[in-house]
């Protein structure tokens, strides 16, 4: 083997290599899609579910497989290429994995929102964009983001999303029962009321730390492969 890549080689790496940053990312927007309209909408089940956020699950599997195959394809290139360029598809695909599923489900809630009130796409998106700008102070994908980070699954309904006000809802009950609590009781409703806004963001970057390690691992174990396969053909 040459310790320079040919045009070929180079040629051979990058189309498998997008290839599969394609087939991974389209495998999560099939994740994503799938679990949102069948496994999210169970009654009480889905509820629970979409509060784990299980379709990141998908996540850490993808970036596994994406990363022992683009660790491999490191065979067409030479030994002596950075690693900044060996990383750079996997470095790019990582973080389009992770966020790409909330875009798809921020459209399928607008649909659903929509398809509840007889409305059009851009009528349904001004009311659940008006939603999200009181609630998050963002609209759009990034308002959805930040939402399901407390919240799991926003209303469907136009009255739910219109009605801004949630005085009655059984978290905002909480939060001023806590308020009104001292001592332990008060520390014990402090943390839950903690708990309760922060989970969703820790469990995000959980998924995150997980995705990140198994990326790397397998890119490493197989990048191993490549070189020894190298070695054994000189």
């Amino acid at each position: 083997m040459n310790v320079t890549s040919t045009p070929k080689q180079l040629g051979i790496y990058w189309l498998l290599g997008i290839l599969a940053c394609g087939l991974a990312i389209a495998g999560k927007l099939v994740a994503v899609w799938s679990i949102d309209t069948y496994v999210y909408s169970l009654p009480i089940v889905g509820g629970v579910l979409a509060s784990l956020e299980i379709v990141e699950i998908a996540s850490p599997i993808l970036l596994a497989l994406l990363g022992l195959i683009l660790g491999s394809l490191t065979y067409y290139l030479s030994p002596n290429m950075g690693m900044g360029l060996r990383f750079l598809l996997l470095g790019l695909t990582f973080p389009l994995i992770l966020i790409i599923g909330y875009p798809i489900r921020h459209n399928l809630w607008v649909q659903q929102v929509g398809s509840q009130a007889n409305l059009s796409f851009d009528q349904a998106r001004q009311a659940t964009d008006a939603f999200l700008q009181q609630k998050t102070s963002k609209s759009g994908s990034v308002g959805f983001y930040w939402y399901t980070a407390t919240q799991s699954k926003p209303p469907v309904r136009l009255e739910n999303v219109e009605t801004l006000s949630e005085d009655n809802s059984l978290q905002n009950q909480l939060t001023e029962l806590g308020k009104r609590q001292t001592g332990l009781w008060g520390l014990a409703f402090s943390l839950y009321n903690w708990l309760f806004n922060h989970a969703g963001w820790g469990l995000r970057a959980a998924y995150a730390l997980l995705s990140g390690f198994l990326g790397l691992f397998y890119f490493y174990k197989g990048q191993r492969w490549a070189t020894v396969k190298r070695q054994r053909q000189r």
